[in-house]
């Protein structure tokens, strides 16, 4: 095809955005030499696409008719590199790549189908540059369809996967990094989560995570995800202490402690990991026995391993491993006379350093590779390894021979039983050592290994000692010294330093008066105890420093002499303020409500018991007061949690401020709160506190510079009257709670016995809906709604029917509550919804002429978050019009929250559904608000209907509204129309509808119909 750009020929369409650089060039493009022809011909679905691609702000692209013509925007064109601009306006085929070998399939399915394709984490090259990094992406292939509904193109969306798709190679990496160390690392390692008692004490931990280590160190596999006392049930409680105090307070902690289980010694690390609320530990540990018992045998037999080392003075005068070193290659090339010495440690892990014979210079460097390999043979041999040449031994590979000048080599293991590295002589040509030679490099490593383990040991020793004085220095407030009954003989400068006692005031027992008074004979009695039994003392108690009592740890152990008897007593005290305060704000923590500081659960149990205990013992009376505030969701569901959290946390200071001095205010959970009143007088008391808690709480709140109210409903019960046992005053307290809800939603209810009857009764009848749902055993009944003025049926509202065990109808006034406590009213409302609409399309295929149906929605049903949603799923479903259905909806639920309430609505009335404010003038209408409100009816509440003869406050009422609906544009509904003179009065008002016996009672669906269907009716 010839190249279709132009000169411009083509007029510019109005229809056709600018499009940056490549809107620009689909101007110049003579269409009429391309596929797809002069623009004037194009197809309105063509130029409506073509313009979307190129307004498009993100990657675009249309392949248009059998040939696939391409036109794109300017956010495709770096996925075509080279190929623009001569791909627009040409066939997607005769780009070539490899590509489209694999876009082409899917473009063809999507045209053949229709359904949309998508590709993902495709790699694009946009250019054949060094520089041009890969492009990863997502194609979404869509049909385009044509007027008469014919696929004629395929429109391509692309999503840049690169960023994502780059991040998870980094992490992966990453991981790889992280486990590939994990893996390798010699020590010990592993996370493990701590479980804890009632108590808060660690009794066991069970095992996450644990690296190869781990198993060598300890001897156990198969430990991830079972618990340590499954796997060693006698494992010391010391484990658990120390791990669960890291786990609750975050200190990491470092010690070195034997494992009996093992019988090893470790040095541990351990260090909170994640966060505080999953309790898990991790612990870095490695294996330091030979350590300690080499310190043992140093502190118990030093006079030996002196004269062990007198033949070899000048290693035995070495005051470091470094000097020690040093000696050994000196040693051993004065010795051996070889061309160069070399000492490999642990294997080459640790050190190796070497002498050469030219210079007799030390040098320290990675070990070769062949002098490695065979002191590996004689570390794990434990035996003496005389290779003449190196070149024709069998326990030398070749691929460890490039490069290597050493010829003659004798590698002599270093340590006992057990090497730990090896010391090796090495000749530059063949050699074949005699046995002195051997003999003497043997008995020069043996007593290196003997001095190197006791020099390695002395500095760790010292660095023992040194971390002693410093953790004396640093954590110690006291050391002392008492003679053998246990009296202080030694003047103790730090003691005086901490106490301020004198030396004359802490000698003998006198120390004891440092301690607080409360504590003193405890201890006193466990310092003569621990005495007597030559047992170590530790215990925890409070000292005198500085004017105030602060904690200590106090530790002292008996040094026994040669003859077996105590000669004095050792002890330190170490303070331990910081840590108990730690404990106690924990164990305050676990006891208060975190949101709003007030006593949780347990504590209110705890004090409760207490006081019940108490009002036993002296016959006093109480209350408990069960608190549950009505309208908390909807505030939380419009502003979110944090306003619900804020609301609870001012909730919890007005009932603080409205109790006495004396009295408990605690969080059960949730909108949930209870007080404890101790000490009546009168009961009369309980029922104050009530009232003054209803007005205080029920006073608006400012959340988020908005207004909300919410109402608190309490249920009361008082003992001993109603019970001494928490539960059942608690139990109480709930049933009367939920007295009070039912009543007026916000007020108080003493409990009365009758209320377990009616608590059975509810959850008889909840029961009873739930199987009524599942078996679909409701009923709907209608009744006639009248023109006043022509006594024609011009509508009905359905109302609800639900029958009991006995077959007896249960009214709305026992079930409705149930329901909407139980959370069954969204369904049972869907079902009246949905029953309406199929009842309204039968009538009609019926050859009838229905009318319009009102049904009730409920405020929970109502604010509900998919209300609407589930509104229009059902009209949808049924196939009835919306315009003849209405909803009545209580003036409570619309002015609990105006503003919402107005959003709802309209959403609803766009749907084509009308709406009926139901019961209006019983509440607390703002006319402010009424008139912003989508409403299409108001509806005259029965009370002030059935008033209209006899009270003039009702007559008054009756016209006020409806003067108030003729001033909005609304009908009027008067329902409870039980006689001629109301339906006069009404009619001669101007009153637009009504309903009531007097017209006719609801009726089942059949009955219904034969009334009142297919014609008007008047009273």
């Amino acid at each position: 095809m010839d190249d279709p750009l132009s000169d411009g020929r083509t007029p510019f369409p109005e229809w056709l955005p600018p499009g940056g650089e490549t809107g620009a060039l689909v101007r110049r493009i003579d269409w009429g030499r391309t596929a797809l022809g002069p623009v004037a011909q194009w197809p309105g679905s063509l130029k409506t696409v073509v313009a979307l691609v190129l307004g498009a702000g993100f990657p675009a692209a249309l392949l248009w008719g059998s040939d696939l013509v391409q036109i794109y925007n300017d956010g495709f064109r770096p996925l075509l590199g080279v190929r623009h601009p001569d791909a627009l306006g040409r066939s997607a085929r005769d780009s070539g790549t490899a590509a489209w070998q694999v876009h082409e399939p899917l473009c063809r399915q999507v045209m053949a189908d229709g359904d949309a394709v998508m590709l993902s984490e495709q790699v694009v090259d946009p250019s054949s540059g060094d520089s041009a990094r890969p492009l990863y992406v997502t194609n979404c292939y869509s049909p385009v369809r044509c007027e008469d509904g014919s696929i004629g193109g395929v429109l391509v969306t692309v999503i840049d996967d690169t960023p994502r798709i780059l991040a998870r190679r980094r992490q992966e990496a990453s991981e790889a990094r992280y486990r590939a160390l994990f893996e390798s690392i010699d020590e010990g390692f592993c996370i493990v989560e701590m479980i804890f008692d009632g108590r808060a004490e660690a009794v066991d931990y069970r095992f996450i995570e644990v690296n190869p280590a781990f198993g060598q160190h300890t001897g156990l596999v198969d430990v991830v995800g079972r618990r340590m006392r499954e796997l060693v049930p006698e494992h010391e409680s010391f484990w658990y202490q120390i791990y669960g105090e890291v786990a609750l307070t975050g200190e990491p902690v470092r010690f070195q402690r034997r494992a009996a289980m093992l019988d090893r010694w470790f040095d541990v690390y351990a260090f909170r990991y994640g966060k505080p609320d999953e309790r898990q530990v991790a612990v870095v540990f490695s294996d330091i026995t030979d350590e300690v018992r080499t310190e043992a045998a140093l502190l118990a037999g030093h006079v030996r391993f002196r004269r062990l080392s007198e033949g070899l003075e000048r290693l035995s005068r070495a005051d470091s491993s470094a000097e020690l070193l040093e000696e050994l290659l000196r040693a051993a090339q004065r010795l051996v006379g070889a061309d160069g010495i070399t000492v490999e440690l642990d294997n080459g892990r640790f050190r190796c350093i070497g002498r050469g014979a030219m210079n007799g210079a030390v040098w320290e460097r990675s070990h070769h590779p062949l002098v490695a390999r065979v002191a590996d043979w004689t570390i794990r041999h434990c035996r003496t390894a005389v290779i003449v040449d190196v070149r024709d031994d069998e326990r030398v590979p070749a691929e460890v021979l490039e490069g290597v000048s050493k010829r003659g080599l004798v590698m002599v293991p270093v340590g006992g039983a057990i090497p730990t590295g090896a010391v090796g002589a090495y000749w530059l040509r063949p050699h074949r050592p005699d046995d002195e030679e051997v003999a003497v490099l043997e008995v020069l490593a043996s007593a290196a290994g003997t001095a190197l383990a006791r020099q390695l040991a002395s500095d760790r020793l010292r660095q023992s000692e040194e971390r002693f004085r410093v953790l004396v220095e640093e954590t110690a407030q006291a050391v002392w010294e008492g003679d053998a009954a246990g009296a202080l003989v030694v003047h103790s400068p730090s003691w005086s330093a901490y106490t301020g006692q004198t030396f004359e005031e802490m000698a003998g027992f006198g120390w004891l008066q440092a301690i607080h008074p409360d504590d003193r004979a405890r201890v006193e009695r466990e310092w003569r105890v621990a005495v007597a039994g030559r047992r170590v003392f530790d215990t925890e108690l409070r000292l005198r420093h500085l004017g105030e009592w602060r904690w200590a740890n106090v530790r002292a152990a008996p040094l026994v002499g040669a003859d077996g008897q105590v000669e004095k007593w050792v002890g330190m005290n170490i303070d331990i303020t910081d840590r108990k305060e730690a404990e106690q704000r924990a164990h305050e923590a676990a006891l208060h409500d975190s949101l709003t500081a007030l006593p949780n659960r347990r504590l209110i149990f705890e004090y409760a018991e207490h006081l019940l205990a108490a009002a036993g013992r002296k016959h006093s009376q109480g209350a408990f007061l069960f608190i549950d505030l009505n309208r908390f969701k909807p505030v939380n569901d419009l502003y979110g949690h944090e306003a619900g959290d804020r609301l609870l946390q001012e909730v919890a200071c007005r009932l603080k401020a409205g109790v006495r001095k004396e009295d408990i205010v605690g969080r059960l959970g949730g909108d949930e709160f209870i007080v404890l009143l101790p000490y009546l007088e009168q009961t009369q008391e309980a029922m104050n506190i009530a009232q003054y808690v209803v007005e205080s709480v029920s006073q608006p709140f400012m959340i988020r510079d908005a207004e909300v109210s919410v109402s608190p409903s309490i249920g009361i019960s008082l003992f001993p009257q109603h019970g001494m046992t928490v539960d059942a005053l608690i139990r109480a307290a709930d049933l009367a709670m939920y007295q009070a809800k039912h009543c007026s939603g916000g007020a108080y209810c003493v409990y009365a016995p009758d209320l377990e009857h009616r608590d059975d009764m509810s959850t008889t009848v909840e029961g009873r809906l739930k199987q009524a749902l599942a078996k679909n055993t409701f009923a709907l009944h209608y009744q006639p709604v009248i023109d006043l003025r022509t006594g024609a049926v011009t509508g009905a509202e359905a109302l609800l029917r639900f029958a009991g065990e006995d077959c007896e109808a249960l009214g709305p006034g026992l079930f409705i509550p149930v329901a909407e406590s139980s959370g069954l009213i969204g369904a049972i409302g869907e079902w009246v919804t949905a029953e309406a609409c199929r009842q309204h399309v039968a009538w009609a295929a019926e050859g009838l002429e229905p009318v319009p149906i009102a049904i009730n929605v409920s405020p929970v049903q109502f604010r509900q978050r998919r209300f609407v949603q589930r509104l229009a799923d059902i009209l949808r479903e049924g196939g009835m019009n919306p315009a003849s259905l209405l909803l009545e909806i209580t003036e409570s639920a619309v002015m609990d929250n105006a503003d919402d309430a107005a959003g709802i609505l309209a959403s609803v009335r766009a749907l084509g559904v009308k709406v009926v404010l139901d019961g209006f003038g019983t509440g607390c209408s703002s006319l402010a608000h009424l008139g912003s409100l989508p409403l299409d009816k108001l509806k005259i509440d029965r009370s002030f209907v059935e008033g209209i003869r006899q009270d003039p406050t009702s007559r008054a009422v009756v016209e006020a509204v409806i003067a108030l609906g003729r001033t909005l544009g609304l009908e009027v509904v008067a329902e409870g129309i039980e006689s001629g003179d109301a339906f006069a009065y009404l009619k001669a008002h101007g009153c637009d509808q009504g309903q009531g016996y007097f017209f006719g009672r609801p009726l089942p669906r059949d009955e219904f119909a034969r009334q009142f269907l297919g014609k008007g009716r008047g009273p």
